[in-house]
């Protein structure tokens, strides 16, 4: 009898001893689970802040390149950046129909075709690294010499293949807006060393309107909010005309700018719309993508999203 006491004991003690290390075993174990979650609340949120900002550190420097490409095609033409129609006056990179407006031409992808063409950069730089839009990507069968749609393609100036419209479906190939290069704005399309004349950055939404500091959103959904920032807010780089990138958290920057009669006054001006209410010069900042233009303001199409 007392033998098999002493078994039964023994066996109740080592079960008891399983169980504790089962307890112990379960206890490291959760507590390893718990300091996984927490580790990965903060490590992967970092991981995800880390990544954003090599994004926007790459798309500031293809800013700042697409920037210095105008810049040096500018060097050797009055310090003007690049105007299709004066460049192809001939019609060798694209024919015009008989009284066809030579402004036709001048869109945003032949400008950014041109700068490729005489190699100031790549098609790569022209495809954001946060593109937020999955109809623009890299053209990755740029001609360099003889383009095939060109009119005359030994004597073409670009590959009039490439494309900036990313609209109704079609593939875009170009990230960027750009300095409208219009009416006033003309002036503006250079290299003019100003550092309040934002001339090409990230896109950003069709603005509705704009009330001193604040600037309406047409399209609450628009891609370009998507780009840098959330769903809510619009964050971007923009270049300047002393080639200096701001990263900003808005829409617009105050600039000093001069009226008709040359007297100085302070704007706060959105990049992305033509503020004709509040500016005198029509000479505001207005960054876009232009799709088809010709003679009259009327033939002019730009886009945002």
């Amino acid at each position: 009898m007392h033998a098999v006491a002493r078994s039964g004991s023994h066996r109740r003690r080592g079960e008891t001893k399983v169980g504790v290390i089962i307890v112990i075993v379960v206890c490291v174990m959760a507590g390893m689970l718990l300091m996984f979650c927490v580790g990965a609340g903060i490590f992967l949120p970092a991981m995800g802040k880390a990544r954003a900002t090599a994004r926007q550190i790459k798309d500031a420097t293809q800013v700042r390149g697409i920037h210095q490409g105008l810049v040096l095609s500018g060097q050797s033409n009055g310090d003007r950046y690049p105007l299709p129609s004066v460049y192809d006056k001939n019609n060798t990179t694209l024919s015009l129909a008989k009284d066809t407006a030579p402004e036709t031409k001048d869109t945003t992808a032949n400008v950014a075709s041109i700068l490729i063409y005489n190699g100031f950069f790549s098609t790569q730089l022209c495809l954001s690294p946060a593109e937020s839009n999955p109809n623009i990507v890299e053209m990755a069968n740029y001609s360099q010499s003889m383009p095939p749609t060109a009119a005359v393609p030994q004597q073409a100036l670009w590959d009039p293949a490439f494309s900036a419209d990313f609209t109704g479906g079609k593939k875009g190939n170009f990230s960027y807006a750009h300095s409208y290069f219009r009416g006033a704005r003309r002036a503006l399309w250079g290299n003019t060393f100003q550092a309040d004349e934002a001339a090409l950055g990230n896109r950003g939404p069709e603005i509705a309107g704009v009330t001193n500091r604040n600037a309406t959103n047409k399209n609450p959904n628009s891609n370009t909010l998507l780009i840098h920032g959330g769903r809510t807010t619009w964050e971007g780089n923009i270049a300047y005309n002393d080639n200096h990138v701001d990263f900003q958290l808005a829409y617009g920057k105050d600039r000093t700018m001069k009226d008709k009669d040359g007297k100085p006054f302070g704007l706060w001006d959105c990049h992305f719309f033509d503020d004709v209410t509040n500016d005198p010069t029509g000479a505001n900042n207005y960054l876009t993508i232009i799709t088809q233009n010709g003679k009259d303001e009327s033939d002019v199409t730009t886009i945002w999203d």
